[in-house]
This record gives structure tokens, C-alpha cells and sequence, in this order.
């Protein structure tokens, strides 16, 4: 089978081009061709050899190409793919009519909640509670139509929720539309997509250690690993953080727009002494910062379409203690593999927290079935199986 995926970075970025490299090695692999069509290489990390995972890999025009950009009509023409797998894309009619033209079926991977949500965030701008409600009438009251600009004279400027509420009707029509968790199916449902068009699909990681994963440690420290913003809630850990009773060292490995915000609060928090701020960090040192932590948390405020993060520290035989929201009870078995605690509850996060740092054979007990349930439900073979099944139809 020949498979144009199409993404609008052509290189390493997050966790989108992560997976889009992962999949795009394992279809090879599988005797699959596999080509990429992708926007622009600025900000990515080792384009070259991101790209050296596909047949070919062309710049793309309606992906924000630049001077060698040809059109994606053109891309389909000299590839000649049996189907297009669609990533992350600006707009979906100019990839959906090229399609229909050449009689190609195209799939398409939905990260995120862009596609539902005028803000992309799922949750309420005033209150910061998840909305669990159809793209509509709320999204004008939560003030929808406004969307932060970095050139324009003011931070703000107007979006059309109705054009948005098109675009994701648009999509729709796609044969295909594979997602990461229960949540973000219903989501779509919600949204008045047709059931038989949506295929559950949960990522996977590579478990690359080879060999069972180091002991839980008996130290007390906590590991937050992602991104510094708003929607990945460490200012709420950090509220809950001050609420646990019993010592412990908390590392927050990352970096984002809220960094300045959160430093200041874990210092009128009283928490300098126990919190460190390390930074981004490239995975190949994450192994280590892994293995040191006890617990390894994942506080998000907006409902994690999936939370990777979790099955990492999962596959290093961590327990994990997160908010119920979006994709994480897919994965987080409360009581089982770590605990769950209700949406932006930082008194039951803290209590959930000092059980970790406590009841030693407990966690050592969550560890080994972390690693046990990543191993035998999340593996790279079967998840291969499922996406050569979906892009087949």
C-alpha cells in the first residue's frame, strides 16, 4: 500500500510529528511506501532526518510551503497513494477535493480539540471547568470569537465560530477519522459525526529499556513532565503541592509561556526549597529523571486528548497520580496504576500524593502493574495492526 501522510511540520516539534515519525517507520517496516507532504521545517528539531523516514517528502502549498512548494494536487499526482493520512492542517477542503478527485480514501488522526472547540481548549475561559457541550450558542458566551494574536496592534483579534463550526463539519465527510481515546470519540459524536467514521485508537510508546524497569525508589520525589501552560494545570499542582503533609523533592521538567508565572508562585507557595524548575529536556535524559521520581504527575486542566506522558512513566514502572479529565482514565486505572482525583481538586490531589509518598508497597504494587498494563495493552505490534486496518479500509 502506498500512504501520503500529510502534516503541516516536517520535523521533529511535539507530539504529533513524534507519532507521525513512529507510524511512518512501522508501516515501512511492514513493506507499506510511505511518502510525507508537509508545510514548513521552522522550529523543528532533526528535519533532515525526519524526513529521511519517507519515500519522499515534498513541501506542500496549502500547507504553508515555501518557494519549492508544490500543490497537494501535484503531490498525489507523482506519489500516487492509495490513501492519504491527514495530521495537522490548516483547512480541510483543498486535501478532501483532491481526494475525491483522484478517488483516493483519506483518513485523517485528530490530536486535538481544534477541530470541536473554537478555542481549543475545552474548557470554560471564566471558570477554567471542562465544557462537555456540542460546538454552539456556548462558544459566543465563553467569547469564542476571540483568538490572541502575536502581530497585530492588540492581543486579540476576531475568529468566526461559524466558519470553524464548517471546517469541522467539513472534516466529517473524511472516510475516516481516528482517535486517541474514549473521550475525544465522544467528543466527535457530540459534534454529530457518524459513529462508523470514528476508529479508537490509542498510541503507543516503545518500550526501548529492553529489560523490566529500576525499582520504585524509596525517596520521596515527584516528577512533572511537559509543557508550561495554562491548560497543563502545574499551577494547580504546584496549590496542591503546598497542601501535602509529609516531606518531598518535586522536579518540573519543561518549558512554556507560564514558566515566570509559576516560579513566582511556588515562591509565595513557600516551595523554593522543594521544587525545581530543570527546563526542557531532550528524551534521551528523560530516562533518568524517570527512574529517580517515586510519582510522576500529570495535573492537567484541559482534558488531555490522551496524556503520552502518562504511558511514559508507565513503561519506567511509575505510578501516576492525575486529574480525571479527557483521555487519562484510558490509561490510569485508579487504584490500580496510580489515582485519579476530581477535575482541579488540589485537596484530593495532595491527599492522593501523600498516600504516594507513604504507602511504600502500595506504590511499588501500581509500579509493576503500570508496567504490566503498557506492555500488554499498549504495544506497537497490535496498534500497527489497527492503523494498516483503518488506512486500508
Amino acid at each position: 500500500m502506498k500512504i501520503l501522510v500529510v502534516n503541516d511540520r516536517g520535523g521533529f516539534f511535539g507530539g504529533v510529528e513524534q507519532n507521525v515519525a513512529d507510524c511512518a517507520a512501522g508501516l515501512s517496516a511492514n513493506g507499506h511506501e510511505v511518502f510525507l507532504a508537509f508545510g514548513s521545517e521552522n522550529g523543528t528539531r532533526h528535519a533532515a532526518g525526519y524526513r529521511g523516514l519517507f519515500g519522499a517528502a515534498r513541501q506542500c502549498y496549502e500547507l504553508g510551503g515555501g518557494e519549492e512548494a508544490t500543490t497537494f494536487k501535484n503531490i498525489v499526482s507523482e506519489t500516487q497513494p492509495d490513501c492519504v493520512y491527514l495530521h495537522k492542517v490548516p483547512a480541510i477542503k483543498p486535501f478532501l477535493e483532491a481526494c475525491r478527485d483522484a478517488g483516493i480514501r483519506a483518513v485523517r488522526m485528530i490530536h486535538d480539540h481544534d477541530l470541536c472547540c473554537p478555542t481549543g481548549y475545552k474548557y470554560f475561559r471564566h471558570s477554567g471547568k471542562l465544557c462537555h457541550h456540542k460546538a454552539g450558542w456556548r462558544c459566543w458566551a465563553d467569547l469564542g470569537f476571540l483568538e490572541k494574536t502575536q502581530d497585530g496592534p492588540l492581543p486579540v483579534r476576531y475568529t468566526s465560530i461559524q466558519a470553524k463550526i464548517r471546517e469541522m463539519n467539513a472534516n466529517f465527510e473524511l472516510d475516516a477519522l481516528v482517535v486517541a481515546s474514549t473521550y475525544m470519540k465522544e467528543e466527535l459524536l457530540t459534534n454529530g459525526c457518524s459513529e462508523d467514521r470514528v476508529h479508537l485508537l490509542a498510541p503507543v510508546v516503545k518500550l526501548s529499556l529492553g529489560c523490566d524497569p529500576l525499582p520504585v525508589p524509596s525517596k520521596p520525589q515527584i516528577l512533572y513532565v511537559g509543557q508550561l501552560l495554562r491548560g497543563k494545570g502545574v499551577d494547580l499542582l504546584l496549590d496542591a503541592l503546598s497542601k501535602v503533609s509529609v516531606p518531598f523533592d518535586a522536579n518540573i521538567i519543561g518549558a512554556g509561556n507560564a514558566e515566570v508565572g509559576l516560579k513566582s508562585q511556588a515562591e509565595s507557595l513557600g516551595l523554593s526549597d522543594r521544587v525545581r524548575f530543570l527546563g526542557w529536556a531532550p528524551n534521551d535524559e528523560l530516562d533518568a529523571h524517570y527512574n529517580a521520581a517515586r510519582v510522576v504527575v500529570v495535573p492537567s486542566r484541559w482534558p488531555e486528548p490522551f496524556g503520552m506522558v502518562g504511558l511514559e512513566a508507565m513503561m519506567h514502572g511509575r505510578p501516576v497520580v492525575a486529574f480525571n479529565v479527557g483521555g487519562i482514565p484510558d490509561w490510569l486505572d485508579h487504584e490500580v496504576t496510580g489515582l485519579l482525583a476530581p477535575e482541579q481538586d488540589s485537596v484530593a490531589f495532595a491527599a492522593a500524593l501523600d498516600r504516594m509518598l507513604t504507602e511504600h508497597d502500595k506504590v511499588i504494587s501500581m509500579g509493576k502493574a503500570a508496567f504490566d498494563r503498557v506492555s500488554n495493552v499498549f504495544g506497537f505490534g497490535p496498534y500497527m495492526e489497527k492503523l494498516e486496518s483503518t488506512l486500508a479500509g
